[in-house]
């Protein structure tokens, strides 16, 4: 059987990417082959070194990426590449529902009979997306055969409301959980290596520089909290094109020697290690792999309203309103010092075990 998954952005090292990497680390490939297909650019050597292993290939069609403008232009590309490459199923992931639907048209003229759209993410509850999602809704409902979301919210932002009732299947975001356990020469080799004190108290984020993860928000956070508690320092791992942005902002506040900004990485396991408490100030979620991995880390979590309650499993992760900066000020003060904690076997009964994720799409790939 031939697959090919397409992402609605350029393959970087965000959260579709990190859905994909788990998924071909490990799904049962026996009988399939899986490409993977952007139409814009491919920046990720790592994750298409890791298609290559599995059997498959990466494309890249080189679009110009411009979000919030018309997807149309895509759909003569896409339907091109998919005519002359065969495939029996297509699965479109994104966060943009223009995408999803345009892609599911051009499969469905290129004669695949099984189109997978899959939503990645949320959005404001706006007028426009409401609209959005009406004038798309015929063209994916006609055109698509299978409807995954990330969450049930993904799903509701982004699919007729029918679709959701009837035809939506959460697929949850698993996770490698054994790979993100604390230890405590991990947490000195960590901070070793980023040039930070043992003994620095290290608020974390990792995220894509993008406007939905709120780094605004943390910058301004950091700088009343670095006043009040002078061994804090903030650790950001990321990139993205809102990223010399965040930089200047750090550095208009006098707050450079304090923040470490690591760029793209490929693995974030380590990262966890070196932090004592974990920050997502999301505007909004599809579901946040970084909350999970933060938890499966065991350090404790502060988020925002905007990540879903489908991702917050365990005890030591309190959420706090965006319009309460004092609260989260407060909540950083209580946490300071907290220990780890063993949180794996509640992600595993919550269902975040990756191979149970992998099981499951290889089974929709099956389905008649």
């Amino acid at each position: 059987m031939r697959v090919i998954e397409i992402t609605g952005e350029p393959l970087q090292h965000g959260g579709q990417e990190q859905f994909l990497t788990y998924l071909f680390e490990n799904m049962d490939f026996e009988g399939f082959r899986i490409d993977v297909l952007t139409p814009y650019t491919s920046e990720n050597g790592t994750f298409e070194a890791l298609v290559r292993s599995k059997g498959g290939d990466v494309f890249a069609l080189n679009q110009p990426f411009e979000p919030g403008k018309s997807r149309r232009k895509l759909l003569k590309p896409i339907t091109r590449f998919l005519r002359e490459g065969k495939y029996d199923a297509v699965h479109v992931h994104s966060g943009s529902v223009s995408v999803l639907a345009y892609v599911s048209l051009a499969a469905r003229r290129a004669g695949i009979s099984k189109v997978i759209v899959h939503s990645h993410s949320t959005g404001y509850p706006s007028l426009k997306h409401r609209v959005i999602r009406f004038l798309f809704g015929f063209m994916l409902t006609r055109n698509a055969t299978d409807f995954l979301a990330c969450s049930r919210a993904a799903g509701e932002v982004k699919f007729p409301r029918r679709v959701v009732q009837e035809r939506l299947v959460v697929i949850r975001n698993g996770i490698s959980i054994g790979d993100f356990a604390c230890s405590q020469a991990g947490r000195e080799a960590g901070r070793e290596k980023l040039a930070i004190p043992q003994d620095a108290l290290v608020l974390g984020h990792i995220g894509r520089f993008s406007r939905e993860k709120n780094h605004r928000f943390l910058i301004d956070l950091f700088q009343e909290v670095h006043r009040l508690m002078p061994r804090s320092l903030l650790l950001l791992v990321g990139d993205g094109e809102l990223f010399d942005n965040v930089r200047q902002q750090a550095e208009d506040l006098g707050l450079s020697a304090f923040i470490r900004f690591t760029g793209s990485v490929d693995r974030t396991a380590e990262y966890y290690q070196v932090m004592d408490i974990f920050l997502m100030p999301s505007l909004y979620e599809g579901l946040s792999y970084v909350t999970l991995e933060a938890q499966a880390a065991g350090i404790p979590c502060l988020i925002s309203p905007g990540i879903p309650e489908e991702a917050v499993v365990a005890e030591n992760v309190r959420r706090i309103s965006l319009e309460d900066l004092q609260g989260w000020i407060k909540g950083i003060r209580e946490m300071a010092g907290m220990p780890p904690t063993d949180n794996g076997e509640m992600l595993r009964k919550a269902g975040y075990d990756v191979r149970e994720t992998a099981r499951h799409i290889r089974e929709i790939y099956l389905r008649e």
